[in-house]
């Protein structure tokens, strides 16, 4: 079927069957806010597990959650996402196919009618917008289907850098644009065509990105983890996606909360599972408790 359904995921993080027997973390806990403390930290931080992108109507952050944000001296995003106007140029030329290239160039003709038939025809996506995925890198374009889909939306990590300046609180970023976009380098462009579309273009992507979203507004973590783990897309590439980001986000979170007591907002697949960053934490002596 169709493969944009978890591309998302995919890309941010871009950009998301668990093995709970090993796992410190209650697995029946339901909450996207998670405590930090112990081990030598001074005040508490929070780790906040995020979707980035949601219906406009769907979006909350509760009372509890937004008063433990104004406890905090720094939001961490994975990216810090105010970036100047000459980087944002530089992004944009990555973001590209290369070489002035356009989608239709990877496929043959008969995979490009199918294809276009399918955004347009099938998926109802405006003109305008199948031109932009013409243009850009696979997994991004996907992106782009799923937000016009989706219709409003809201991005969790655009809100809470709001509310940072609201409250003068600085912001970081675990890794950088350049990285996140050389993983998705990493995989060719005709790679990338196979994990967005297969044969069969007939199912609807936001029928499986709403069975997410729906474990996302119940806030359980391990559903949504077995959701998206329970689909192939991210066979073969899950290690640099998640796990080895996971593995090198704690040292960095453990300087950061020595210093200050931070607000850190990741992608919500990031957090549960024995390579999750809450495992992870708890493996290292920090007590993680969910925040209710």
């Amino acid at each position: 079927m169709f493969k944009i359904k978890n591309s998302i995921f995919v890309i941010a993080a871009l950009f998301f069957a668990l093995s709970l027997q090993a796992q410190s973390i209650n697995n029946n806990e339901k909450s996207l806010l998670w405590e930090i403390s112990g081990n030598g930290l001074e005040k508490p931080s929070y780790i906040f597990g995020t979707m980035h992108l949601v219906p406009k109507d769907d979006y909350f952050f509760t009372d509890k959650m937004k008063e433990k944000f104004e406890t905090c001296e720094k939001l961490i995003l994975e990216i810090d996402i105010n970036i100047p106007l000459k980087k944002q140029i530089e992004i944009v030329k990555q973001v590209l196919l290369p070489k002035g290239k356009l989608l239709s160039d990877y496929m043959t003709a008969e995979e490009f009618d199918k294809f276009q038939s399918y955004i347009l025809d099938t998926l109802k996506i405006k003109k305008t917008t199948f031109k932009k995925i013409n243009k850009i890198k696979p997994l991004l374009g996907s992106s782009l289907i799923i937000n016009e889909l989706a219709g409003k939306t809201k991005a969790y990590e655009q809100e809470l850098n709001k509310l940072a300046k609201k409250n003068k609180m600085s912001v970081e970023g675990l890794e950088t644009m350049e990285f996140q976009m050389g993983l998705i380098n990493k995989i060719s462009i005709e790679e990338q065509i196979k994990m967005m579309a297969e044969d069969d273009m007939t199912g609807n992507p936001m029928d499986a990105y709403n069975v997410m979203l729906e474990a996302y507004k119940k806030q359980d973590l391990f559903t949504l983890k077995t959701l998206m783990d329970a689909d192939d897309s991210m066979t073969g590439i899950e290690d640099d996606f998640l796990n080895n980001r996971n593995k090198d986000w704690i040292p960095k979170i453990e300087k950061l909360a020595k210093k200050s007591s931070v607000f850190i907002a990741v992608g919500a697949g990031h957090l549960p599972g024995d390579d999750g960053v809450l495992y992870l934490l708890k493996e290292k002596g920090y007590s993680v408790k969910a925040v209710k």
